[in-house]
């Protein structure tokens, strides 16, 4: 690894990532349509794209135009779904995309102001509908499917699939079948009106580990494809962390008895200690309320952050660790058999696990590897 300046940088393991697929394509007799949103939860979309799309995976995930535009044009030349809004005027500038784009029919408005501005040419996209089954939140509502069939078969749409979203699979909860059971009867309701749906989706990653029954024809796992645990309850030890997130030691510092540290001084000696300056800060996408809470790996031992979490550096306690400047510090990962995983730094930040690499900004290189265990 050639890294520059202050040695910091996120690790992700290609293997892994695959493994993962792997698994998760071994617990489902859907096809896996991996997400790739939010630059693949902050682990990079474009290489692990282009892995898994070498691995034989043909269709992808995103939540915006600009991130299919993205995954394309770095050379992913599979389907790519849209999950989310965009206005609908940007779709005359992707027609040339349409073998690959797949937009998602959000609302009535959408599809009614995409067939306004595109008149015959609507023909040459291929769409998805997203139904509502109890999330509230973008996708057609139950009291407007007979709004949506009347534009389809008005004007000519290709709808090559219908989708939905589970707001409980991880929670395993009667209202996954609530919404498996309202998906199924819209579902009938739109293939009786005469559409022809060639792709069902429903299962996200707790969905297809959970759920196997809801899997249909394609599964979009997100969170457990990069290693990270779909849910709270149920640990699934298959999984492994593609992503660790590694510092240094910048300075070493003896702080006397009764000194504070930090911005706000939060945190106030009680003794002497030594403290270890790491050149990593919210900047970077590290949370900043995780002061006085997490702790970090140096030479094998778990070390406290003392005072707050500054924009570009913190503070970890070293009094008992044997460290040097230039020692390599894990914030996210494993060292000499001790480990801090996404979940235990979301548990102390009050998040979920995948908010954690999600928000790790651009700052911080990626460095990509094979191999490791």
């Amino acid at each position: 690894m050639n890294i520059i300046g202050r040695n910091t940088f996120a690790v992700v393991n290609i293997e892994k990532y695959l493994k993962n697929l792997e698994f998760l394509n071994s617990c489902t007799t859907a096809k896996i349509m991996p997400v790739l949103k939010a630059d693949a939860y902050g682990h990079g979309m474009q290489e692990l794209g282009k892995a898994a799309l070498k691995s034989g995976y043909d269709m992808f995930a995103v939540a915006f135009l600009e991130e299919a535009l993205e995954l394309l044009s770095s050379g992913i030349l599979s389907k790519v779904l849209i999950f989310n809004y965009f206005d609908p005027k940007d779709l005359k500038s992707v027609l040339d995309y349409s073998d690959y784009l797949r937009p998602t029919i959000t609302s009535i408005d959408f599809l009614e102001k995409a067939c306004g501005i595109l008149g015959k040419d609507i023909k040459k996209l291929v769409f998805h509908i997203n139904v509502d089954t109890g999330m509230n939140r973008i996708g057609i509502r139950e009291e407007e499917l007979s709004t949506l069939i009347r534009l389809i078969k008005k004007h000519n749409i290709n709808v090559e699939g219908i989708y939905s979203h589970f707001a409980t699979a991880d929670e395993k909860d009667e209202f996954v079948k609530i919404q498996y059971d309202k998906f199924l009867n819209i579902l009938n309701y739109i293939i009786n009106e005469g559409i022809d749906i060639k792709i069902r989706h429903l299962a996200n990653s707790a969905g297809l580990l959970f759920f196997p029954q809801s899997s249909l024809d394609y599964v979009r796992p997100g969170v457990a494809t990069f290693g990270m645990q779909p849910s709270n309850i149920i640990k699934v030890e298959e999984l492994k962390p593609v992503m660790e997130l590694k510092s240094t030691v910048a300075k070493i510092n003896m702080v006397k008895s009764g000194e504070s540290i930090g911005y706000g001084r939060t945190f106030t000696t009680l003794k002497s200690m030594k403290t270890a300056i790491v050149p990593i800060g919210y900047a970077d996408g590290y949370f900043r309320n995780l002061s006085n809470k997490a702790y970090v790996l140096i030479n094998g031992k778990k070390c406290r952050i003392l005072g707050n979490i500054s924009m570009d550096q913190m503070v970890v306690d070293i009094t008992e660790v044997n460290t040097n400047v230039g020692d390599e510090v894990v914030l996210i990962g494993e060292q000499d058999g001790v480990s801090i995983t996404c979940e235990e730094l979301a548990q102390k930040a009050g998040t979920i696990n995948y908010e954690i690499t999600s928000k790790l900004t651009r700052r911080v290189p990626r460095i990509y590897i094979r191999g490791g265990n």
